[in-house]
């Protein structure tokens, strides 16, 4: 066995086939074809299963799979660290959600770029539970995500910061109690299947508040323009509201006592670039230490 037939074994289980496989690798179908069966071969075991079609991953096939994607993330980290000797280097792939990306990642990776010149942060946004089960497998050294409902035993998680939940709602209500608010407002939903989404839903699950939903959405920055245009009122983190015009909306905080989001740092329990997703972590620490 070798690393280019481990890197092929392992792109087509993550791009679902054998012809996306190739694709994503720039070599043809026959190619990768010829090394998974050499790989066979001289494994004398079976990793497929072609009565199906295409042909699956069997049981070896996922347990080689699961363990190569290790050996390959320390060989590339090995390389990575024998290019830049004495110095902390290599590439970090990085996933954030969105509204962080846009605030806390910017300050981070330019203090770290000043500190670490070659160290190198390749950002992918998405949702949490998607930034997540990219974790899992592997895809994603790291992420920046809403803190997951429940504990995961494949992840170790970092708290970075909390933020209080707000209600926001147009700038003419007169109305002061946040549940009455959310009942007499059409409401503005963050999307359901995002972490502060899921935190907004179990919260209101919670109260037994039943609202009525006008639309939902991906950014709170557009929860926060639909209540200034006074369509209707939805539920925010608190730091949305820092660059928001004194007056534009009326906002209160969220839950009796108020309901927090934790945004966290997750990585694999054996990341083999814990060294280099740490970093990260306690820059974005100083950050949000310093904007407090």
């Amino acid at each position: 066995m070798n690393l280019s037939q481990l890197r092929s074994l392992i792109e087509i289980d993550s791009a679902g086939g054998f012809s996306s496989a190739a694709e994503n690798l720039f070599i043809t179908p026959s190619a990768i074809s010829h090394q998974m069966r050499d790989l066979e071969a001289n494994l004398g075991v079976a990793l497929f299963d072609r009565n199906s079609r295409p042909p699956r991953l069997n049981a070896h096939g996922r347990a080689l799979v699961e363990r190569g994607r290790d050996l390959l993330a320390r060989f590339d980290l090995l390389v990575e660290q024998a290019k830049t000797p004495g110095t902390i280097g290599g590439r970090l792939m990085l996933g954030c959600v969105s509204g962080v990306s846009s605030d806390l990642i910017p300050r981070t990776l330019a203090n770290l770029r000043a500190s670490h010149p070659a160290l190198q942060i390749s950002i992918e946004e998405g949702l949490s539970e998607v930034l997540a089960d990219r974790v899992r497998k592997r895809e994603l050294d790291a992420a920046i995500i809403t803190e997951l409902p429940e504990a995961d035993p494949q992840l170790t998680s970092l708290v970075i910061t909390q933020e209080k939940m707000m209600v926001v709602a147009p700038p003419d209500c007169r109305l002061r109690d946040w549940r009455e608010i959310l009942q007499s407002y059409p409401f503005i939903r963050l999307n359901r299947r995002a972490g502060m989404g899921k935190v907004i839903d179990r919260a209101l699950r919670g109260y037994r508040l039943q609202v009525e939903e006008a639309m939902e959405l991906d950014s709170s920055e557009t929860v926060v323009g639909m209540a200034q245009a006074g369509i209707g009122a939805g539920v925010i983190p608190a730091g949305r509201l820092r660059r928001v015009p004194d007056g534009s909306v009326v906002s209160m905080p969220f839950g009796e006592p108020p309901i927090y989001r934790r945004v966290v740092l997750i990585e694999r329990s054996n990341n083999p670039r814990s060294d280099l997703s740490r970093l990260v972590y306690d820059s974005t620490r100083e950050v949000t230490t310093a904007a407090v």
